[in-house]
């Protein structure tokens, strides 16, 4: 067995390690937004893919499988519910597991009720003074995520200082201050369901490298030489974009996005990867009819395409 990522000295030797925290992640994905395991149901829409994958658990409901797929779900479908979504198997120790959960669950107690569950209508920032507890939490789902997924990818000198952070429990704020880091806390008020309409998934624009993490937006940067303004479909910016960089700060600053303002982030971020997949079967459709035909299809042909996709 490979050794631990983490120690790099005992076997990794444990199973199902969510790289993104179960607990903050789970109201997203669950049919219901309800915090119960296992019923996730999700819809992967890869950043460098031009694929839409639909997901399901072991104790998704039946009805929301066919309301989903238009059929009963097939067998090998039904083995990957056994999977565990934003999970590894074997990457990192039991021992070290033990560190990953002290982090959360202290974020999970004082600092977590102080955002969900209130309506922040209004307020545009909150301000924490325990810069440890924060930091420390969102910097090891930027860790566990550059391990797990390679589509994340993060500078091994990041790598290793957030290693290093996590292993040797290091607190001092000096060093964790020294990783630019934005979070954006988008405020997601009403029913559980509501949690369903957030997205779970990363995506990597320039040097900004973003977790998306349900009701959370995480945007870290290797270095503050490396801090470049996106848009980021609305959720950063121009006039105050530089205030929400913590680094070397006294009190870690959380931008927040009003209910409002949280699905017409989503309502932008769901058109581009619309757009996306469009674009790919356009090219594909494009790419097939020249082989055959030697010349390009009429635009009216390309749109019946699509629509004949969309609609079957």
């Amino acid at each position: 067995m490979a050794p631990c990522k983490l120690c790099r000295e005992r076997a990794a030797d444990k199973k199902n390690t969510h790289y993104l925290t179960d607990g903050i992640i789970r109201s997203c994905l669950n049919e219901d937004g309800s915090n119960t395991r296992e019923k996730a149901m999700m819809f992967n829409i890869s950043w460098n893919k031009d694929s839409i994958e639909a997901k399901f658990q072991r104790s998704t409901s039946i009805d929301a499988i066919q309301r989903t797929f238009g059929r009963e779900a097939k067998e090998e479908e039904i083995e990957g519910a056994k999977s565990i979504p934003f999970s590894v198997d074997y990457v990192f120790c039991v021992a070290c597991e033990t560190i990953f959960t002290e982090i959360e669950n202290k974020f999970t107690k004082d600092v977590l009720p102080q955002l969900r569950g209130n309506d922040f209508t209004g307020q545009k920032e909150i301000s924490f003074e325990d810069i440890v507890t924060i930091r420390k939490f969102f910097l090891l789902q930027v860790y566990r995520t550059a391990i797990c997924d390679p589509d994340y990818p993060i500078d091994n000198a990041l790598i290793e200082k957030l290693r290093d952070i996590i292993l040797t429990k290091d607190d001092d704020p000096e060093v964790l201050k020294s990783i630019p880091l934005n979070i954006t806390y988008l405020n997601t008020v009403g029913k559980d369901y509501e949690y369903t309409k957030n997205t779970v998934g990363i995506a990597v624009v320039g040097n900004n490298k973003v977790i998306l993490l349900n009701d959370f937006v995480i945007q870290v940067f290797e270095n503050i030489k490396d801090v470049a303004f996106v848009d980021l479909w609305g959720i950063n910016e121009r006039s105050d974009f530089k205030h929400f960089i913590n680094y070397g700060e006294d009190i870690f600053r959380i931008k927040i996005l009003d209910n409002k303002q949280r699905l017409q982030v989503w309502d932008k971020y769901h058109q581009e990867r619309a757009d996306k997949q469009v674009s790919f079967y356009k090219r594909t459709f494009t790419v097939s009819y020249l082989k055959k035909h030697h010349r390009p299809p009429a635009p009216k042909l390309v749109r019946a395409f699509i629509d004949a996709i969309i609609n079957y």
